[in-house]
């Protein structure tokens, strides 16, 4: 009951397990499903994008796709990194009081 007591008046945090959640469905399926809306947004227009792009472009636009994608799974790591930080901040300063 006491633990009920101290999540309702916030004094305990969930937060450090549902980081955990939220950055591995972030960095999981966030990437597909912005694939799939990709896939779907482009399905259209793809034979004349075929014809318009010489072979050289379309290596450039995939080595582009990569490196796009390396750099967001990267602030998406970073981000979840300070988040961690200032809640062990959080915690070690309750525990010096």
């Amino acid at each position: 009951m006491q633990e009920l007591y101290k999540f309702l008046i916030f004094e305990t945090f969930i937060s450090h397990g549902m980081l955990f959640i939220f950055y591995y469905l972030g960095a999981i399926f966030l990437p597909f499903i912005g694939f799939i809306y990709a896939k779907k947004l482009y399905q259209y227009p793809k034979d004349s994008l075929n014809k318009m792009l010489p072979n050289s472009y379309k290596v450039k636009l995939i080595a582009l796709s990569v490196m796009f994608f390396l750099f967001m799974e990267i602030l998406w790591r970073m981000m979840f990194e300070y988040l961690f930080a200032f809640l062990q901040m959080r915690d070690a300063l309750l525990l010096s009081q």
